[in-house]
């Protein structure tokens, strides 16, 4: 009874070890653009491939990911995919405009919901 806990035990541990390990993967490919895949792919592949196989393989992979949802699209193919009137607005400068009179610069207006100090 005591050999059956101790082999359950460790391949509980084993299953554990190796769940840690495929999610480590698979965080380290998530949230790649399809360049970085590819990039990646070439990369893991060894030099005796043919680059047409390899370049088959990297067409499976991001294939794959973009059915899953997991791959980002590069700048580059979100700025060609979107027409120019439905582009997102470019960040609000963060200089505040200049008051149109020299006296609002000079002294802010007192809220008027403010009570005076009493001392």
């Amino acid at each position: 009874m005591k050999k059956k806990m101790i082999g359950l035990a460790l391949a509980i541990g084993a299953a554990a070890v190796v769940a840690k390990l495929i999610g480590a993967k698979k965080a380290e490919w998530q949230g790649l653009s399809e360049a970085q895949v590819r990039e990646k792919v070439e990369q893991r592949m060894p030099s005796r491939v043919p680059a047409e196989k390899r370049e088959e393989v990297a067409d499976k992979v991001v294939t794959a990911m973009r059915d899953r949802g997991v791959l980002v699209e590069d700048e580059a193919e979100v700025e060609e995919s979107a027409p120019a009137d439905e582009a997102e607005p470019s960040e609000p400068s963060s200089e505040e405009p200049a008051p149109a009179d020299e006296s609002e610069a000079a002294e802010p207006e007192a809220d008027e919901t403010e009570e005076p100090a009493q001392g």
